[in-house]
């Protein structure tokens, strides 16, 4: 799909000028820019002029913002990550403060439903609420020249992942990284279906956990995205340098592909990316998510909410809008079962603005 774009520019000058002020921890700067996350609704499926009535054309406007609109129809959580911010080059810097928006789950509701896909669908919202709400200033990605590995492996750039993905038992890749205050640590090892390799993960030469690059059950998404982005999070870690190194401990080339790591305790926290995670919303009646029929929607509207407050305690700029507060898919703001009207889309547009 096209993106949709409402420009407002600011001179290069007034950038610099804003990361100084930011670094300087003096100032606190207005939204710039904005890109919204999601799946048809985002993207405005059965409107006749998306471009111009969907939610986040609203927001835009309102708000006097330039806006990129990633949404796609169809897709779940573990797609965004993939075809949506990788696929765009999306990491955010603190020179420009961005505002996301992340609207996704129903669709899956609809193809996985409750139960034990709700681990994989939270791993991916996960990943894509932390990698949009850490600035690149406070992330170590693998391309970094300061990040060291020891046996077979090599960066894998497909799709922009520019990940270190090791390729023999015992090889192993480490990240720095410098923490100005006490703060977990978070990091992006990537996640596939046909990559059964296990890791461990260790900081400061001691081991956390293992893990595997393999989800149970599948990620396959209806897009048939297999490959994702994972996500862990260390706990939290007094302030001074630290390294975070990931060892291969399966057999074979297949190894583990991570895309770095990054921490919310860095020097400036006025002006972190602000990051919008949208609940799931009402359908009109249909056996799911409609105002007399919760579940399973409400389920994932929990998870949701857990993974907001997850992030918003650790210090990110991570919050709730809440859609079922504002759009209820009465027939009056639907045009079928899943998708709202132009009415439907302004209010959600509210939703979104109650929390901006």
């Amino acid at each position: 799909m096209d993106r949709h774009m409402i420009s407002v520019s600011k001179p290069a000058a007034y950038s610099s000028f804003l990361a100084a002020m930011v670094l300087a921890g003096c100032a606190s700067v207005p939204v710039t820019q904005y890109h919204a996350f999601g799946a048809s609704i985002t993207a405005g499926y059965t409107l006749s002029d998306p471009a111009t009535q969907v939610y986040p054309a609203l927001v835009a406007a309102y708000e006097h913002v330039s806006l990129v609109n990633y949404g796609s129809p169809g897709d779940q959580a573990c797609d965004v990550p993939t075809r949506q911010i990788f696929a765009n080059k999306d990491n955010p810097t603190l020179a420009t403060h961005m505002e996301y928006s992340v609207l996704i789950g129903t669709n899956d509701v609809d193809s996985k439903g409750i139960g034990a896909y709700e681990s994989v669908f939270m791993l991916c919202h996960q990943a894509t609420l932390s990698w949009l709400a850490i600035p690149a200033e406070y992330k170590t990605l693998a391309n970094d020249t300061r990040v060291t590995t020891s046996g077979a492996g090599a960066i894998d750039s497909s799709n922009n992942w520019n990940a270190w993905t090791t390729a023999g038992q015992g090889s192993s890749v480490s990240f720095p990284i410098t923490l100005t205050r006490k703060g977990p640590i978070y990091a992006w090892p990537r996640i596939s279906d046909n990559n059964p390799a296990t890791f461990t993960y260790s900081l400061d030469g001691v081991v956390l956990g293992t893990a595997s690059t393999q989800t149970q059950p599948s990620i396959l998404t209806r897009k048939g995205t297999m490959d994702s982005l994972g996500f862990l999070r260390l706990p939290p870690v007094l302030p001074g340098k630290h390294v975070v190194t990931f060892t291969q401990t399966s057999v074979g080339a297949n190894g583990v592909s991570v895309v770095g790591i990054g921490t919310p305790a860095g020097p400036a926290t006025n002006m972190m990316p602000t990051v919008l995670a949208g609940t799931i919303t009402y359908q009109f009646n249909t056996g799911r998510c409609n105002p007399t029929s919760e579940e399973p929607c409400l389920e994932y509207t929990q998870d949701i909410e857990a993974d907001e407050k997850l992030f918003s305690a650790d210090g990110l700029d991570v919050r709730l809008f809440d859609t079922r507060k504002y759009m209820f898919a009465a027939a009056a703001e639907m045009n079928d079962a899943l998708h709202p009207n132009v009415l439907g889309q302004i209010e959600l547009s509210h939703s979104v603005e109650a929390s901006w």
